[in-house]
């Protein structure tokens, strides 16, 4: 199933294009401006967060017909936004161009990138830092120097540990989710029976209703991707060396696919949209290695 406004055809070569060299270009500039010490580890707020970067998200998520709207938060759409960061953003100390983008798309300047599976996997073993067009390459890990961890024992638990900190923070979002979009649910009801509503009322409501879904939708997504790369990371770690951790990593891993599964199935989204917001599969958890 397609990603939800992944990249359209007749957007396709402004993508890959033009908006590669501006994320590359203004990323560059953010650096310095960008301190991930706020809350839910989002850059701590000023004008690039909470002017600039929005403002042109407006003007770029406009342009590719992604929904987005001027109304103004409700305390629970702020908090669905803070909640999803930390799924839709990749490890700090991943390669920066991944970060770039997935910040920049954050804001909707872009769309998702393509996954890479290989990402987390190359972020705790050191390398290559390079795009996910090379993939993990355990030779280039070591010729450009990033393999910097003393055992594999500390890389299972590595992923152990990042699963299970991604495990505790889904029920906050799920909570969070289930609220915003249960109040659209009651907004998009009210659209009907609202006197004196202008057209450009109504589409901005719309247009909120569908924003709202798009970011549940590609959380939702993030959890598949998520799940996908700490599984890719634990079978490439098991070929590599075999370790007694595997095992708790694994169970961690298996716990965490069974309750993205249980979202998945509990998501429904009010009618309104005038393009469905797409969302995966439900996933079912698996062990790492199966026999037959």
């Amino acid at each position: 199933m397609a990603r939800p406004f992944a990249g359209r055809d007749k957007f396709r070569v402004f993508y890959h294009g033009t908006c590669i060299i501006f994320a590359g270009a203004l990323g560059l500039a953010l650096a310095g401006c960008y301190q991930t010490t706020g809350d839910f580890g989002r850059p701590q707020p000023g004008v690039w967060e909470n002017s600039i970067l929005p403002a042109a998200g407006y003007i770029s998520a406009t342009a590719r017909g992604e929904p987005i709207s001027l109304y103004a938060l409700t305390e629970d759409e702020k908090e669905l936004r803070n909640r999803a960061w930390n799924f839709l953003n990749p490890e700090a100390d991943a390669p920066i161009v991944a970060r770039i983008q997935d910040q920049f798309t954050y804001y909707q300047l872009l769309p998702p990138r393509e996954s890479d599976i290989t990402l987390f996997h190359r972020t705790i073993m050191g390398g290559p830092q390079l795009s996910g067009a090379v993939g993990y390459s355990p030779t280039l890990r070591v010729l450009t120097g990033g393999q910097s961890f003393v055992s594999l024992t500390s890389r299972y638990n590595r992923v152990r540990d990042v699963i299970t900190a991604d495990h505790a923070l889904i029920p906050h979002f799920k909570l969070v989710a289930s609220q915003v979009v249960q109040a659209d649910h009651v907004r998009a009801r009210s659209l009907g029976h609202v006197a004196h509503l202008t057209e450009e009322q109504r589409d901005q409501a719309i247009k909120r209703i569908c924003e709202n879904a798009l970011i549940i939708a590609r959380v939702h997504w993030a959890f598949h991707d998520r799940a996908a790369q700490y599984r890719y990371s634990l079978e490439h770690l098991l070929v590599e060396g075999p370790e007694r951790e595997a095992i708790p990593a694994e169970r961690t891993l298996m716990a965490f696919e069974a309750d993205i599964g249980r979202f998945r199935k509990d998501t429904i989204f009010p009618t309104v949209c005038t393009e469905p917001v797409a969302l995966p599969a439900p996933l079912s958890p698996r062990p790492l290695v199966r026999k037959g």
